[in-house]
């Protein structure tokens, strides 16, 4: 999320990969793994050569937090107990279902409605000073 969000403030310039991982204190491995995912899910290009990099593939305002959530992690769903149905316990219903269902329909919606755009502001920048 936070490399999308540092490529959109580029307005297309290319960052390189290690560009990105020192940006967010990470390995250049870890970083690579996470950006060949948001390349193949569509959400950035790649540039090679010198001067090469990482840009946008979609207007900050068209990718929502729930896209690349599921793009990454995959999709969020409810398994309707928090320890697995028959293995902690007895009850016929699980007292947490209703709960977890709500919360997931909530996490699923705030997702859904917040769009990298939202995060390009000076409040929220990711560029250094």
């Amino acid at each position: 999320m936070h490399a999308l969000i540092l490529l959109a403030e580029k307005n297309g310039e290319p960052v390189s990969n290690s560009a990105i991982a020192k940006a967010f204190n990470v390995s250049s491995n870890h970083s690579s793994k996470i950006m060949q995912r948001l390349l193949k899910s569509g959400f950035v290009s790649a540039l090679r050569g010198p001067g090469g990099g990482y840009t946008l593939s979609k207007k900050p305002s068209e990718v929502s937090l729930l896209d690349v959530y599921s793009a990454i992690d995959g999709e969020l769903w409810n398994t309707g107990c928090l320890f697995g149905r028959g293995k902690h316990c007895s009850l016929k219903k699980c007292l947490f279902s209703e709960l977890l269902s709500d919360t997931e329909k909530l996490v699923k919606k705030h997702l859904g409605s917040v769009t990298l755009a939202e995060y390009i502001s000076a409040e929220t920048s990711l560029e250094e000073k």
